[in-house]
């Protein structure tokens, strides 16, 4: 689906390689159903878990029409350290099949139970999910 594999001729450094999650960023954004969705909210789960994680976002289109520093979320954009949803692709399914093909965490406080038919198992799913909070400036990941 997306090339993001670390390449290299030195198996030394595969083995420094952090694991991959891929993050809601709609879910992230707006979270506790705040509106206009935060940049800020993206912004500190990237400070967050940059260092611990390999961090995938991937956003609904219509984010892009209603996020509140929109200058800022273009330029994570342009970056590809998140990546759009087409108009006619839920973010949810790019998502769940990113996840599962490089079996990496899903970031999200969605139970994406309505996708149960993408899933290899209902197990994977539940071994994979990790919710989040955000309190006082500080992102919280709850790690199953």
């Amino acid at each position: 689906m997306f090339d993001l594999w670390f390449q290299s001729n030195h198996p030394q450094e595969l083995s420094k390689m952090k694991p991959k999650i891929i993050s809601d960023i709609s879910n992230i954004a707006g979270y506790f159903n705040i509106f206009p969705p935060k940049f800020e909210n993206i912004r500190v789960m990237f400070d967050t878990l940059k260092f611990k994680y390999w961090i995938l976002g991937i956003a609904d289109w219509k984010l892009f029409g209603c996020i509140d520093y929109l200058k800022l979320y273009k330029n994570y954009m342009a970056r590809r350290i998140i990546i759009q949803a087409p108009p006619s692709i839920p973010a949810d399914t790019l998502m769940i099949r990113e996840a599962i093909e490089s079996d990496s965490l899903i970031l999200t406080n969605d139970k994406l139970r309505e996708y149960g038919n993408l899933f290899p198992s209902e197990s994977w799913l539940e071994s994979h999910l990790v919710s989040f909070d955000i309190f006082d400036g500080k992102f919280i990941t709850y790690i199953p």
